[in-house]
């Protein structure tokens, strides 16, 4: 598992998206200890640098987004669980094969809002069931 905080050249490593400007604005140079704060600010928001950065920097930040969600800072953050599922579903190939402790992670963090929707105060009626959202996307991740 990446360790070390993403260097320019990382961030840099593929071609920017018009939302790649503003997860560079918000993430570089930050630890997993400081994403991790981003998070429980406002998770909604730094969601979405997280589903566009480029894969070298998506690889280390997830993991404080895992970090996160697996908190009791969590409780009640039904967005971030939900936007945590479809993160997991749209870079489910930055996440197969490339770094077994990395999927454990999020193996282990889907196995968490799987069975603890109602701690997330995740609505199935607006978020959907989880339960049944982690069961189509761990095969696209192992």
């Amino acid at each position: 598992m990446r360790n070390a905080i993403p260097s320019e050249p990382d961030w840099r490593s593929e071609p920017w998206n018009l939302d790649v400007p503003q997860a560079y604005e918000h993430f570089f140079g930050k630890s997993r200890k400081e994403a991790v704060e981003l998070f429980v600010d406002n998770a909604l928001l730094y969601q979405e640098d997280i589903m566009f950065m480029p894969a070298a920097c998506f690889r280390y930040y997830v993991q404080a987004y895992v970090d996160y969600l697996m908190s009791a800072r969590s409780a009640g953050d039904s967005d971030a669980a939900s936007c945590f599922l479809s993160i997991v579903e749209v870079r489910r190939d930055d996440l197969r094969g490339v770094n077994d402790q990395l999927a454990q992670r999020v193996r282990d963090v889907l196995a968490r809002l799987a069975a603890s929707q109602s701690w997330y105060e995740a609505a199935q009626a607006i978020y959907g069931d989880f339960g049944a959202r982690t069961t189509a996307l761990l095969p696209l991740i192992t």
